[in-house]
């Protein structure tokens, strides 16, 4: 059965920046286009709706999707799945500020997991996209930084006594001997 997904895409500034042309360097305009494609194959195969820059340049007529348009196409399959975007999950990071390293260190992800999330070399299972989730929240964060926090020292141990004292207990029963 076939589902359709669709995505609402944006450009931010950067990406407004009038592209050059891979084939004559020249400048392309821009003009957003519908499209429409199939993600998957056989009965879990879906129709993905996006919004994509085409890119066009008069001096060559060459039409073009860069890689803004790439990266929308792939977080439609992100949002299609219910899961954060590789560019999301950066945000999570360096909205706490910390280096890649740090946050594996907190997280007890793996750094070059974290990495390949980041770059959307590899997609997050659900569980880990939920547990991203929950680092989010400041609450949850807060939480597991106190869960992680280096434990305060235990306190030094006693110095032998010189002299016994009387227990009250007896000792443990020695250990039968085996037949």
């Amino acid at each position: 059965m076939r589902q359709k997904a669709s995505s609402n895409e944006r450009l931010d500034s950067a990406e407004r920046e009038q592209p050059l042309c891979p084939t004559c360097d020249r400048p392309a305009s821009t003009t957003l286009e519908d499209e429409t494609y199939t993600y998957g194959s056989g009965e879990g195969a879906v129709e993905l709706n996006v919004r994509l820059p085409v890119r066009h340049c008069e001096a060559c007529d060459f039409h073009f999707i860069d890689q803004v348009g790439e990266r929308i196409r792939t977080e439609a399959v992100y949002l299609h799945h219910g899961l954060l975007t590789p560019w999301e999950i950066r945000a999570i990071r360096e909205n706490r500020r910390l280096s890649r390293a740090a946050f594996a260190e907190i997280t007890g992800l793996g750094e070059a997991t974290i990495k390949r999330w980041e770059t959307g070399a590899i997609t997050q299972n659900r569980a880990n996209d939920r547990y991203l989730r929950l680092l989010n929240d400041d609450t949850c964060w807060s939480a597991l930084k106190r869960l992680v926090a280096p434990k305060s020292e235990p306190p030094p141990a006693r110095a032998a006594s010189t002299h016994r004292s009387r227990s009250t207990t007896s000792a443990p029963p020695a250990a039968a001997a085996s037949p």
